[in-house]
């Protein structure tokens, strides 16, 4: 599925994809959203005259992370309306917060606020749509460009990260990583191959229905440890690869322990030696996220927020988890390994 037919599918599945990515970015930490305990969300005072930007966020301790580091590079240019996102959270709810604030920008963070965003400008596509910076959601750039003035920074670590980061872990080499992927991300693979390409590294994919069962994903990963000899698997950020603890028992556990390789993820969630699953983590450094982020819109607000020139930047720093014994037992610890970790586990 090549060209224009690609892209009208992609159009066609997206409000089904926003759906189904829906806080994937950071599974397993939405605690503390709506509905599940209140969180004390403290906007800084007003000042008569200052633009306002309005942030839509959940409130899990990630996403408050990267709202403090923005609030406190914006609060001297602009003022700071929080509307916090959860399960119950309508598009009519956010379009009331929109009407109140009434913003220069908008800040959405994750994909089930950008899916409500995106069905108020369905809604209603003749209106003037007011610029949006997309945050702590996956697979921005597949998503971006069905959102109306959009521009946003990647949650996803580009792979080459990752595996130059093993490497600087782990002593088995690392040459050829395998991945699993679903159809409308074929465009982020072709990406991360050219990019892999550069550092001598081969991503090897492998493409699984947009339903894959537990066995049909298992049999994919089976393929690729043994048939096509990987040296290491990314599990990429997708909530339909990874939908609940059971399927990644099922699918991804079951296989990676039987192949003996390591496992790539984007999740710190996922690297637990008490139910050791992945190897590696790299996940964006949220501080840094924060202020990467403030300075987005203060470059976007000194060109007019004519958002479609600015395409979605990469993070900029990173931060790497690792189950220790598990390299150790397994693949073999770097002697200067600990160096290049930001939180090792044992």
């Amino acid at each position: 599925m090549t060209g224009d037919k690609n892209m009208n599918w992609l159009v066609a599945v997206l409000p089904i994809m926003l759906l189904g990515l829906a806080d994937c970015a950071t599974t397993g930490s939405e605690t503390g959203a709506p509905g599940q305990g209140p969180v004390a969300i403290v906007d800084p005072p007003a000042r008569a005259g200052a633009p306002t930007l309005l942030i839509a966020i959940p409130t899990s301790p990630n996403f408050l992370e990267v709202r403090r580091s923005l609030v406190s590079e914006v609060q001297n240019n602009f003022n700071v309306n929080t509307f916090a996102v959860g399960p119950e959270t309508k598009a009519a709810d956010l379009a009331a917060a929109i009407q109140t604030a009434k913003p220069v920008c908008l800040v959405l963070m994750n994909n089930a606020t950008i899916s409500l965003y995106r069905q108020l400008q369905m809604a209603s596509p003749t209106t003037a749509t007011l610029p949006a910076v997309l945050l702590m959601a996956s697979f921005v750039e597949e998503v971006q460009p069905q959102i109306r003035r959009a521009t946003g920074i990647a949650y996803e670590v580009p792979g080459i990260t990752a595996f130059v980061h093993l490497r600087s872990v782990i002593t088995t080499p690392i040459n050829r990583v395998g991945v699993i992927y679903r159809p409308a991300f074929r465009k982020f693979i072709e990406r991360q191959k050219a990019l892999a390409a550069k550092e001598h590294v081969e991503l090897v994919p492998a493409s699984v229905a947009n339903d894959a069962t537990a066995a049909g994903l298992r049999g994919a990963l089976h393929d690729l440890a043994k048939g096509k000899k990987v040296d290491a698997i990314w599990m990429l950020n997708d909530n339909a690869l990874v939908r609940d603890e059971e399927f990644v028992d099922e699918a991804w556990r079951a296989e990676t322990a039987d192949a003996r390789l390591p496992l790539i993820v984007g999740v710190s969630n996922f690297v637990e030696p008490s139910s050791p699953l992945g190897t590696l983590a790299v996940v964006p450094d949220y501080e840094a996220l924060g202020l990467q982020a403030a300075n987005l819109i203060f470059d976007l607000s000194e060109n007019d927020w004519q958002v479609e020139r600015h395409p979605v930047e990469l993070p900029l720093s990173v931060k790497t988890v690792v189950d220790v014994n598990l390299v150790r037992a397994n693949f073999g610890l770097q002697p200067d390994a600990l160096k290049h970790i930001d939180k090792a586990l044992e």
